[in-house]
């Protein structure tokens, strides 16, 4: 096979260690690149010998030797081969364009975050992708000194003991100038070449950027790659401009943290949120387990801290954790903790979140997605109010309050064995029920103009004015995202509207709904809207043929939420009127 000049096109070497993991990426400019577990590996893995493969760069190859076995494979870009268990790959590196498409697409996601620790993660994520640095990190000025608020490697692996992977030097240097700090080559530089810490780092090339506002540095974002690269001045440009755009949520890092009442009021004023409020009410001050289920951005997680905010544990932070979002591995050191040495890489003794309620509310979200073995540990938590960390023999007592949530039917996950019928009785000493964003139609012009007030104060932009034919839009629209994907609309208006008159054009929400007239919207509730637009989307001149099953599913979905608007959110009535069952009605919401 005649083989490409594949040096002509900057290269990866990917290794991916097991089924699941993260593909570490390295790139290959030297010559010579290792492979191993050894301290002076370009490319470090605790579990393989100590020297345990080259990568040869030639003029036209690039080859993997083994050094335990004398192998020697050829890789052109998009090949790989398996050893020791181990993937080996090569891929070429992101073009350009590619990079400007991530820009893109991370100014356009950073419209849509909650909150401005999301931000900073996502902006660090982006900022990643965009430059092909090894790795991040976002940096915070505190009083003469920092703190690192986020750190990732390119495979997006959160980075422990971060500030010992940064240079002190360049990020002192940056934050007391306020001006950027970039090395294409590290070692030639006469001021950083030679700092010891630099050299431990064995740094290729850099890059610090400054987050300026009012002429005040609050911090910065720092990122490396472990060989010598050259960022071009476009995606020099392009990264500036991130920087810039991210300030505002640096900003409110810094600021001092409003009162839960103040930041979580639930807002609203048709009936499902006044009786949702008043159950809140009632609720609150008492220390019973509360189960929240609603569909996915509802906002479960904000009548949770209004619960809280409800509660004589007010005074204390709530305590969260999405049990979808970490995994089963390692929930268990999430939430019990551990000591020193409990496992390899605990190398302190870390307190867990359920003691870290200790006289506080603790918030499990998507509990219906946490696996069986510790749905087994938290009910023996739950009955015997103390809790081991892992690799300890000593139970340490706990009070907390437990708030859950969850957009399954948890009683269908009991029959199908998913889930541990004595655990639902200890979560759901009370429910309350989070009602979609269509059951609360008349909320919906109430909840646009409050997220689109708070973009504007956040990120420090122009007052904008909804027209009435955005408002009929806002109001015809399924929101299958419901609050999240309404909060999430409205941050990108402030960011992306033309004027200050926020049109229908501008929300970029279906076409369908875009185009129908807001007389011939009006009249219809939001689910009734929601039924009409997917007929009328379907049978649209040009439109293509979709999936019947498809089709049928989400008529079926829209229907049956038409059908709890008509009844006041009532659920067992709708699902009588159905002349179906609650949980059947539940399985076709969810």
């Amino acid at each position: 096979m005649e083989t490409s000049a594949v040096t002509d096109v900057p290269a990866l070497i990917v290794v991916i260690t097991g089924r699941g993991a993260h593909p570490l990426r390295h790139g290959l400019a030297k010559q010579i690149t290792s492979i191993g577990s050894d301290a002076t590996a370009d490319v470090r893995l605790a579990i393989v010998p100590a020297h345990w493969a080259i990568i040869h760069r030639g003029e036209q190859t690039i080859d993997v030797l083994m050094a335990a076995t004398g192998e020697r494979r050829r890789l052109d870009p998009g090949e790989s081969f398996d050893a020791d268990g181990i993937t080996i790959g090569l891929e070429a590196m992101a073009s350009a364009r590619e990079r400007e498409r991530a820009i893109e697409a991370l100014v356009s996601a950073l419209a849509s975050v909650d909150s401005p620790e999301g931000a900073v993660e996502l902006l660090l994520t982006g900022m990643l992708g965009a430059s092909g640095a090894d790795l991040g990190a976002v940096i915070l000025a505190d009083a003469g000194a920092y703190t690192v608020a986020a750190a990732r490697d390119r495979a997006g692996t959160v980075l422990e003991h971060a500030s010992e992977l940064l240079s002190d030097t360049i990020v002192r240097d940056v934050l007391g100038t306020g001006e950027p700090v970039q090395l294409d080559d590290v070692a030639a530089h006469s001021r950083y070449g030679t700092i010891p810490s630099v050299t431990a780092l064995r740094l290729g090339s850099a890059l610090c950027l400054p987050m300026r506002l009012e002429g005040k540095t609050l911090g910065a974002v720092f990122l490396a790659r472990h060989d010598r690269s050259v960022i071009d001045e476009r995606t020099l440009a392009a990264l500036r401009i991130l920087a810039a755009v991210a300030v505002p949520f640096f900003a409110q890092l810094r600021a001092p943290r409003a009162d839960a009442g103040s930041r979580d009021e639930l807002i609203g004023e048709s009936p499902a949120v006044h009786a949702l409020r008043k159950l809140i009410r009632r609720v609150g001050p008492s220390d019973l387990s509360a189960l929240l289920h609603g569909p996915s951005g509802s906002g479960k997680e904000l009548v949770a801290r209004a619960i809280h905010a409800a509660s004589p544990r007010a005074a204390r932070p709530m305590i969260s954790i999405n049990c979808a979002s970490v995994a089963p591995s390692l929930l268990d050191a999430e939430l019990f903790g551990y000591r020193k040495g409990a496992f390899t890489g605990a190398v302190t003794d870390r307190v867990g979140l359920i003691e870290a309620a200790h006289g506080s509310t603790l918030f499990l979200d998507e509990i219906g997605d946490m696996p069986p073995t510790m749905q087994a540990a938290m009910l023996r938590v739950l009955e015997q109010r103390e809790v081991k960390r892992l690799g300890d023999n000593l139970p340490r007592a706990v009070d907390f309050r437990l708030v859950c949530a969850t957009h399954r039917d948890l009683e269908a996950e009991v029959e199908a064995g998913r889930f541990r019928a004595d655990l639902l009785f200890r979560l759901r000493e009370v429910t309350l029920e989070i009602p979609s964003l269509l059951a609360r139609g008349e909320d919906i012009d109430l909840l646009a103009h409050a997220f689109l007030r708070q973009a504007e104060v956040q990120l420090g932009l122009v007052m904008h004015v909804l027209t009435d034919d955005a408002l009929a839009v806002l109001r015809a629209h399924p929101w299958p995202g419901n609050v999240r994907e309404l909060k999430a609309t409205m941050r990108r208006v402030a960011i992306l509207a033309d004027s200050k008159l926020v049109r229908a054009s501008d929300l970029g929400l279906a076409a369908a709904a875009a185009d129908r007239p807001a007389s011939a919207a009006s009249p219809l509730g939001g689910a009734a809207a929601a039924v009409r637009e997917l007929i009328e989307a379907a049978i649209r001149p040009g439109a293509s043929v979709q999936p019947l099953a498809t089709l049928r599913d989400e008529l079926v979905r829209r229907y049956v939420l038409l059908a709890i608007e008509r009844h006041g959110d009532d659920r067992e009535a709708a699902a009588k009127a159905l002349e179906i069952g609650v949980r059947t009605l539940y399985r076709y919401i969810s």
